[in-house]
């Protein structure tokens, strides 16, 4: 799977909830198409924060739908924050090419 998920600790809201920052990436770089109907597995995925729902938003438990479903081309990076007081354990559920 060409799909992959990195995130790290990137500050504090202004009531000193941890923040973090995801990014998902199709690292395909040789493909020539893209991917889509991206699903993450996210536990019961909640933030502080908001975060845009066109972007990343759960539709089930442990089921998260990245960028609407639509197409990620070779090499496009998806990015986000969110804020919760310990980070989610994110992994790719589901692919389509």
């Amino acid at each position: 799977m060409h799909v992959q998920i990195y995130q790290w600790p990137s500050g504090f809201t202004s009531l000193n909830i941890p923040k973090y920052t995801v990014q998902i990436v199709n690292e395909a770089w040789g493909a020539a198409v893209g991917v889509f109907d991206v699903h993450i597995s996210c536990g019961d995925f909640a933030s502080t924060c908001l975060v845009n729902p066109m972007i990343f938003r759960r539709i089930g438990l442990d089921n998260c739908l990245v960028k609407n479903g639509k197409k990620i081309d070779p090499g496009e990076m998806i990015s986000f924050d969110y804020a919760n007081i310990l980070p989610y354990p994110f992994s790719v559920a589901q692919v389509r090419c």
